[in-house]
């Protein structure tokens, strides 16, 4: 498979640990519109094509501490009038919407789920308008996103909110120890380049996307590494549609010191020194 933007990887499904599994699960396909795939009293799978597990929530007992990892997961729409539908939605219903922006290459809303985990939901422009320069960086910015403009635009308000089909995980945002550090460490094994870097965060992409992974330390350098079982993230998902870089992946994670475990033909997991773990999977 070919993927968007010369990518060698995409991403797949975010892994969550939840308190509140009932509470959770109600979030997000009430007030994000996530359907349900699967669910017992253990976990829920959510879905958007009926196939797909988007996200995935599992119960714990465990109390939520401060650590190091998810900083949002970002949900890419297919154009501006579902980010409309999903902006008309979320103000309707008093969702707890923190703020929106303009980034030059999309418009994008952020809000919090009940646990604190954070979401962004965006929508790309046209490659045309992202400031692309000439060493293969794309520039962001932080502007004001015409939200009214964006809601005068709507042709169609659905009478109940489902994120529409074609909606993709676009990006995870990572709160981490160094950002500087994370950055080189996943360039080096996952084959990403740098797209943008401030002294505090950085955005890499794997071909001419503007990001698919983001790091920041902007929560300070005493967090403690995130731990399994505690609430917050599990794993993300990078997917390789060709196998001699699914393995070199491999290799080189082991190479760059991080911890490597339940390697099969298909997949492995990667846990790095803040305790962020991926699932890296070979595509079927």
């Amino acid at each position: 498979m070919t993927y968007p933007y010369q990518s060698q990887i995409t991403l797949g499904t975010v892994s969550l640990y939840v308190n509140n599994l009932e509470n959770m699960t109600r979030f997000y396909t009430e007030m994000i519109g996530f359907t349900i795939l699967s669910q017992d009293e253990n976990k829920t799978h959510l879905t958007i094509d009926g196939q797909t597990v988007f996200l995935e929530l599992l119960k714990s007992p465990s109390p939520r501490q401060l650590t190091y990892g998810l900083y949002h997961t970002a949900i890419l729409v297919p154009d501006r009038q579902s980010l409309g539908q999903a902006l008309h939605h979320l103000a309707t219903s008093h969702a707890p919407l923190e703020g929106a922006a303009d980034h030059g290459y999309s418009e994008a809303i952020y809000l919090s789920d009940p646990e604190g985990n954070g979401i962004e939901i965006y929508r790309d422009k046209d490659m045309s308008q992202w400031d692309i320069r000439e060493d293969g960086h794309i520039i962001g910015v932080t502007d004001p996103m015409d939200a009214q403009g964006m809601l005068d635009e709507l042709t169609e308000i659905p009478a109940t909110f489902t994120l529409p089909q074609g909606t993709i995980l676009g990006h995870v945002h990572l709160s981490v120890k160094d950002a500087l550090a994370s950055s080189q460490l996943y360039q080096k094994v996952f084959g990403m380049a740098d797209k943008m870097t401030i002294p505090t965060a950085s955005w890499i992409a794997s071909g001419g996307y503007h990001h698919h992974l983001a790091f920041n330390h902007w929560a300070g350098p005493n967090l403690a590494a995130k731990k399994a079982g505690i609430p917050g993230l599990n794993f993300l998902t990078i997917t390789f549609a060709d196998a001699l870089a699914f393995e070199a992946t491999y290799k080189k994670a082991q190479l760059h010191g991080m911890t490597v475990t339940e390697k099969t033909k298909k997949s492995f997991l990667t846990t790095d020194t803040d305790g962020i773990t991926s699932k890296v999977t070979l595509e079927a």
